[in-house]
């Protein structure tokens, strides 16, 4: 049975009929989103558990599922304005987002549990976007680990509209924006990164996968550097196909260490751990991690490799 107090749930709010249940059945299954075979999720209130296990840790999360509400005409029109001047809400300004009494006394309960927000919309109907504005006020005032905003298509066919005004406007206010109606066979937009967004989530209940170890293994503080900094997120769903690879990623992330400046990552060190940064704690530490890990996703293929290799180092240095 799940823990209905750890912080460990992911709201999935949008519209009926906007495939929310399919995002979610996507997720957990890694499977394609199945246009053809339709989940209902019409009715409000569905929880879908999910066992995360990647290669560093393991957590008990669950989705909880759940339709937009219509909103006044008041906040409406509140939330045109805002999508055409993204940074209207500044962080002192937060407080000025209209919201009924009742959702924000809701709100302060599900932060307490939530820390994933993924807001689902049809570009097909541009007015949908509005429903975002109760959650976008959630993000502002309690903050969760993960905001994703999904365009998806109600019926799989293309969306012909320009969606620039959408994705400015998460850029602006900290959400990630995902448009899983892009039909370029390219696209980054996948909902395998819905899933890596949530695996790279420090979880509150996150339990580390220790292995033990053996000569074909790369010593124990290694794995647990990894899981401190996210660096990857590559799932094991089963073990022997995995362990066959361990040695080869080792040796391949020992070629890169071996290249590093030590004075680069003393720096890194020092930047992580130590100055003005000496009596912080752990919440502290990780969000300077995951800002790191933020930058490296912006490097091409080559610089993050080796700037992970140092973030790495960085943090092992703090563990011996």
């Amino acid at each position: 049975m799940a823990d209905m107090t750890a912080k460990n749930k992911i709201l999935v709010l949008g519209r009926p009929k906007v495939n929310k249940a399919q995002i979610v059945n996507s997720i957990v299954s890694q499977t394609p989103i199945d246009y053809a075979t339709s989940i209902d999720d019409s009715e409000d209130g569905a929880k879908i558990a999910w066992s995360l296990r990647t290669r560093y840790y393991q957590a008990q999360l669950e989705f909880w599922v759940d339709n937009t509400e219509s909103l006044p005409s008041s906040q409406i029109e509140h939330m045109k304005e805002w999508l055409a001047n993204p940074d209207l809400h500044s962080e002192e300004e937060s407080s000025d987002i209209p919201v009924d009494p009742s959702i924000a006394q809701l709100q302060e309960h599900l932060s307490e549990v939530v820390d994933a927000v993924i807001f689902v919309f049809d570009p097909a109907d541009p007015s949908s976007f509005t429903d975002i504005l109760p959650w976008a006020r959630f993000a502002k005032f309690h903050i969760p680990g993960v905001l994703l905003c999904v365009a998806v298509s109600a019926d799989g066919k293309p969306v012909e509209v320009n969606k620039d005004e959408w994705f400015e406007w998460c850029v602006a206010n900290g959400w990630e924006w995902l448009d899983l109606t892009d039909t370029d066979p390219d696209t980054e937009y996948t909902v395998e990164r819905l899933r890596e967004a949530l695996e790279s989530n420090e979880w509150a209940n996150m339990e580390p996968i220790k292995k033990p170890l053996n000569h074909d293994n790369p010593p124990a503080a290694i794995p647990e550097v990894a899981e401190a900094s996210s660096i990857t997120t590559q799932d094991t769903t089963t073990a022997e196909p995995q362990e066959q690879k361990t040695k080869s990623e080792w040796d391949g992330f020992d070629d890169v260490a071996r290249t590093l400046d030590p004075a680069r990552v003393e720096a890194m060190h020092q930047a992580l751990f130590s100055g003005e940064h000496e009596n912080d704690d752990m919440a502290g530490v990780l969000a300077r991690i995951r800002s790191v890990r933020d930058e490296i996703s912006q490097m091409d293929q080559d610089k993050a490799r080796t700037r992970a290799a140092e973030l790495a180092m960085a943090v092992a240095k703090m563990l011996t």
